[in-house]
């Protein structure tokens, strides 16, 4: 009898399906109803590591997260060995975890038999690789994980841009679904250089100049300095610290451009859920017509002025007659008995219809300011005479807004929370979550590292926000108590310590090191007091003594 030969679609499909690419579930009661009945399991790893990305995988799933990802193809590939979805699971994992290099992913997660085996592959896998590509070549340094890093850099930078921005906005709805954001929003919007080298595909060139004196002469002279890469521009909610619109563009690229669609994208993410009322940006972002686009669109804004500008100087005379409003604020600095307080003081003063900003219009109004008759549209300010108890005389900081400045100190501290973003997203992204260190060296990979970071990390936020109402935690979530990243990720990995990852088949459970000894027969007279006694942990997954 002829036997008939396969295809390589055919015995590519037959190779995917005995490899079981399921995701691994958690389900506690059947694993340890196995480890009693002294079933044969599978695997058992310390948790560590991989109790971060336990509970944060089953909120991905909860949220539609998962499913989202899913959804991803990559374009201009036929077939994969490995579906989609692992590709951006491991690069997930490598986001969640702050693996800088794609060269240290091997001996840092793909050799990680945990976490590997929760995204769906097995020991041997992991052991051997998924071909034989390349064993001929391999002499002492053996394989570690089941691709190389080379197969996910290569794979995870075909994607596209409106791919990655679709999904990024994807992401910011489940998460907005969530509840966390609702009512009246104050956004903030900025844009931070992502500096590389020339020899980055497709990457753009700004040219710096800056006046330093020459050594000789003693004289100024101009220096100019030419910087390569792109800039991220992302607009967050200042309260949560939550991403709700990002854009890639080239380093030299004006940002103010991108304002008001960065704003209709954001109000689009949130849909009915929420609205924003405010928005903060800083000089980048000053632009006459795309303010009063901001304000057709209802929203209040408020922008630091810039030097030399005549609605600036304007408001600074007219501060000297204007009405100066005042607060003082205690500040305590340092512990116990060395811990003192200083008294900082702030004086404003609000100045209402400035018609002396001549581009603040539409693009019709702004090409009619050298007429006779013309009459610029009115904008509010506020001039700061004293910051932290220094005077600032004539040359103080004046914000522009179109909100009320009856009380000026409403304009400061919407405008004071600009900094969260500096802090909170590009600073913390560029050192926790590696946010410069792209796969390869092209503009595919910057976009693709870009989008999927801020994703991860708005999911992130996210999940600590859903995890501590889930716990009762007070609402207040605001900026997460202050702990970063960092710090939060060394606390979860104290905190899985003593526990242990049990999987059996398609299936894994999550268990204390006494629970399983429990579970598997052994006997114990003293155990921890919040696991209770055997017969309370026997009782907790439906088993009895």
């Amino acid at each position: 009898m002829a036997t008939r030969q396969q295809s390589v679609e055919e015995v590519k499909r037959t190779a995917a399906s005995r490899l079981a690419w399921q995701t691994a579930q958690r389900d506690d009661q059947e694993v340890a109803q196995a480890i009693h009945a002294g079933e044969e399991l599978d695997a058992i790893y310390n948790l560590d590591e991989a109790g971060l990305l336990d509970e944060f995988y089953h909120f991905l799933e909860l949220i539609g997260c998962l499913r989202l990802i899913g959804k991803l193809e990559l374009p201009t590939v036929e077939r994969v060995l490995i579906p989609v979805m692992q590709f951006v699971l491991i690069y997930l994992l490598k986001t969640l975890y702050g693996i800088e290099s794609m060269n240290a992913l091997p001996p840092l997660l793909f050799s990680n038999l945990a976490l590997m085996s929760l995204i769906g592959f097995n020991a041997y896998q992991v052991a051997n690789g998924l071909t034989r590509r390349g064993d001929d070549r391999r002499q002492k340094k053996p394989k570690q994980g089941p691709l190389s890093p080379e197969c996910l850099a290569a794979n995870i930078c075909k994607f596209t841009a409106p791919q990655m921005e679709a999904f990024f906005n994807g992401v910011v709805g489940l998460i907005v679904g969530l509840g966390f954001l609702a009512g009246e929003l104050t956004i903030a919007l900025d844009g931070s250089q992502l500096a590389t080298t020339k020899k980055y595909q497709g990457r753009g060139c700004l040219r710096v100049e800056r006046e330093v004196k020459d050594r000789k002469t003693g004289q100024s002279i101009k220096q100019v300095r030419l910087v390569f890469g792109w800039k991220i521009l992302v607009l967050i909610e200042v309260r949560t610290r939550l991403p709700l619109a990002a854009k890639v563009v080239k380093i030299e690229e004006y940002e103010g451009r991108w304002l008001v669609p960065l704003l209709k994208q954001a109000q689009a993410n949130l849909g009915e859920q929420a609205r924003i009322a405010k928005v903060v940006v800083d000089r980048g972002y000053l632009d006459g017509e795309d303010l009063w686009q901001v304000d057709q669109l209802g929203l209040i804004f408020v922008v630091m002025a810039k030097a030399g500008m005549i609605v600036r100087e304007d408001a600074q005379a007219l501060a000297r007659a204007g009405e100066v409003r005042e607060r003082v604020e205690e500040i305590r600095h340092g512990q116990g008995r060395t811990a003192w307080t200083e008294q900082i003081k702030t004086r404003l003063v609000g100045i209402e219809a400035l018609t002396t900003y001549d581009d603040y219009g539409s693009e019709e109004h702004s090409r009619e300011r050298n007429r006779k008759d013309f009459a610029g549209n009115p904008i509010n300010a506020v001039v700061v005479l004293t910051w932290k108890n220094q005077e600032s005389g004539d040359k103080g900081h004046v914000l522009l807004t179109n909100g009320p400045v009856g009380d000026p100190f409403v304009a400061l501290d919407d405008y004071d929370w600009r900094s969260v973003i500096e802090n909170g997203i590009f600073k913390e992204g560029k050192q926790a979550w590696n946010l410069r260190h792209f796969p390869q060296k092209n503009e595919a990979a910057v976009v693709v590292h870009c989008f999927f970071t801020v994703a991860v990390m708005a999911l992130c936020t996210a999940f600590r926000f859903w995890k501590a109402q889930q716990e009762s935690q007070p609402p207040e979530t605001t900026l997460l108590g202050g702990e970063g990243t960092e710090r939060w990720r060394r606390r979860l990995k104290a905190e899985n310590r003593d526990k242990v990852i049990v999987f059996l088949g398609e299936h894994y459970g999550i268990f204390q090191v006494a629970e399983l000894a429990v579970l598997s027969g052994l006997r114990i007279k003293s155990l921890p007091q919040e696991l209770g006694s055997s017969q309370a942990i026997l009782a907790r997954y439906g088993l009895s003594p």
